[in-house]
């Protein structure tokens, strides 16, 4: 079966919902696929998939979800091969920011749309791959209540994706070739989205916060992001630090306390953390200079 990988929301977190710049990649370290089970041998897992999916395509026929999409599912298709066993299995870590939704949106998408039949996604344009991401919001609103469509569109693609002044740009990094080395550190804990999207929705109805988040963070992070695809290290981290300050000071509830000293004490090193995706759990994501040792923790872990 194939597979549909993990991402990583490497930039953009929370500005991508008010038009800023959001950089995504793969992250194959993780995927999810459909596979087969059989009724006498079906384990725990296998059975909670089953009956998520059919809750979901129940959800989909009640919502009149096809209505809306550019590429409809063929909903009774899948409700059939649940019933002969079918399932998603995955080991995308649940509410880790790391699109364990997103990629069973995009297997879904692949498997029962007509989109893969009728297009090659090598090869597509810039308003085909809108509306691909028109009707992933579509589909990953079951999961989140509220989504930006990006996550399945990485997981369906297999591509990075760049954001930019309201455009999908498909893009290629050489990830291994950076002048910095970068880390995952798991805090340990879960976290779902829609309450941190809620906590930070009530923070810009401030005027204060939203003067601040707009005027300054947004600009900052679309240096940074220009320079991480540049491999402009001075740039980079000279940006990466006001993202970093700008969180530590603004984004509490999204950062585990538990982590704040390790934080610190990583920052005191030269080497910057922030949040990957929502927050709240889940991983961190590490930034290290080159030449800049990685302390040993025991729930890190490098990744390119």
């Amino acid at each position: 079966m194939k597979k549909y990988p993990a991402k990583l929301l490497l930039f953009g977190e929370y500005g991508l919902m008010f038009g800023a710049q959001a950089l995504a990649v793969p992250f194959p370290s993780f995927n999810g696929y459909f596979a087969m089970s059989e009724a006498y041998n079906r384990t725990d897992k296998q059975a909670q998939s089953i009956a998520e999916l059919k809750k979901f395509a129940a959800w989909y026929r009640d919502s009149q979800a096809g209505d809306r999409m550019n590429f409809s599912l063929e909903i009774d298709q899948l409700e059939a091969d649940l019933d002969t066993g079918v399932y998603f299995e995955s080991d995308i870590p649940l509410q880790y920011g790391v699109g364990s939704s997103g990629a069973l949106c995009a297997a879904l998408f692949d498997h029962y749309s007509k989109f893969s039949k009728k297009y090659n996604t090598k090869d597509l344009q810039q308003d085909q791959v809108f509306k691909l991401k028109a009707d992933f919001v579509i589909l990953e609103s079951y999961f989140h209540g509220r989504s930006s469509g990006l996550d399945p569109l990485v997981a369906f693609l297999d591509r990075p994706i760049w954001m930019v002044d309201g455009k999908i740009e498909l893009i290629d990094l050489s990830l291994k070739e950076q002048p910095w080395t970068v880390y995952l550190i798991d805090t340990g804990t879960t976290s779902a989205t829609s309450p941190l999207v809620k906590i930070f929705v009530e923070k810009m109805e401030n005027e204060e916060f939203a003067i601040a988040f707009r005027e300054h963070y947004l600009p900052v992070n679309n240096l940074l992001i220009d320079a991480f695809t540049k491999n402009d290290c001075d740039q980079f981290f000279l940006s990466l630090e006001q993202v970093h300050d700008f969180q530590r000071a603004n984004f509490r509830e999204m950062l585990p306390d538990t982590q704040l000293p390790l934080i610190q004490k990583l920052k005191e090193r030269g080497i910057l953390v922030k949040l990957l995706g929502s927050g709240g759990g889940g991983f961190l994501i590490a930034f290290a200079p080159a030449g800049v040792e990685f302390p040993d923790i025991k729930e890190s872990f490098r990744i390119f």
